[in-house]
């Protein structure tokens, strides 16, 4: 056991070390201008919302299952908790509690609807998004006739997108994460259930409540995660066509990179860590002038597919 742990944190020292020397590397080509605190600071800040929607899916891909609904999760509950906050006179508690409730109910609704049906969990996440994209469109659109935009801006109640807000919240949820995935009969069933479902049932895991249980965790991350980022820029934009889904590439590359360091680190601390490090990347991109949309695209495609491959490296069955 001592071997191990030491094993361990020589793998982590070597990978500071590495990850320094990259930092480094990369301030040089951009000119000095990438290591600056407040730059350093602008990163961190942007990596918070993909960091929880990467907790949630550590809950909810983890025994299996693959839900490409949060997406269309994310913004329809910010859209959701926005509209309660202003329209109806909510203010913030309707912002919070409806944004992070209305997250995880859909989420629950779109992981049930694989289980009860007995489909594959990506065949109804796609159904779900193109359910939860329509009935966003179906409301902006009416309420524009009242509202004049069909876009929900979240004008009054944006102090959860500050400072030292969106640190404090970044520091309790890898807390409260950890707990929750290393400490917990639910994240050690999740995790049973994910390295082989067979063993786990052998052991009286309860399959379904455990898949169910992740869901509605999951979804309180999601929606954790939706409404720092509607506090921080104002608005999601509604969408059509599963584009939904564009919303957690960069979460998905952060899940998969994480994965890659399991070995390193554990998947919470993984996550973190992976977030900073793809926001970093396309920050760098930003500087040396990469245009988004087109080359940082293809960066975020290819960073998507090389972490896939890290973390199947030594994976003997069939990948699904």
């Amino acid at each position: 056991m001592v071997a191990v742990k030491g094993a361990k944190y020589r793998m982590q020292f070597l990978f500071v070390i590495i990850v320094a020397v990259l930092l480094v590397v990369c301030n040089f080509v951009a000119g000095g201008k990438f290591l600056t605190a407040n730059n350093m600071l602008t990163v961190v800040i942007q990596s918070v919302f993909y960091t929880f929607v990467g907790w949630g899916m550590v809950f909810i891909f983890t025994p299996g299952i693959i839900d490409l609904s949060i997406g269309a999760t994310v913004i329809l509950a910010a859209n959701i908790g926005a509209v309660c906050a202003m329209d109806f006179g909510m203010g913030y508690a309707g912002l919070i509690i409806m944004t992070i409730l209305s997250a995880m109910i859909l989420q629950l609704l779109s992981i049930l609807c694989s289980v009860q049906l007995k489909i594959p969990s990506w065949i109804s996440g796609l159904g779900m998004a193109l359910i939860y994209e329509a009935l966003l469109n179906i409301y902006v659109n009416k309420r524009a006739l009242t509202a004049g935009s069909n876009l929900i801006v979240l004008k009054d109640y944006r102090i959860l997108g500050q400072q030292p807000v969106m640190i404090a919240a970044l520091i309790i949820g890898l807390v409260t994460v950890y707990i929750l995935f290393n400490r917990t009969t639910l994240g050690f069933n999740i995790e049973a259930i994910g390295n082989n479902d067979g063993v786990a049932s052998a052991m009286g895991i309860n399959r379904k409540k455990t898949i169910l249980l992740g869901a509605l965790i999951g979804g309180f991350f999601v929606g954790v995660g939706g409404l720092l980022q509607e506090s921080y820029v104002g608005k999601f934009y509604s969408q059509t066509g599963l584009a939904s889904l564009s919303s957690i590439f960069r979460s998905l590359a952060i899940l998969l990179l994480a994965q890659s360091f399991s070995r390193i680190f554990t998947m919470p601390v993984g996550v973190v860590i992976s977030s900073v490090l793809v926001m970093g990347l396309f920050n760098f991109l930003t500087i040396i002038g990469v245009p988004s949309g087109t080359g940082q695209e293809m960066c975020l495609g290819a960073l998507v597919i090389l972490c896939g491959i890290i973390s199947h490296w030594k994976y003997r069955g069939v990948v699904k």
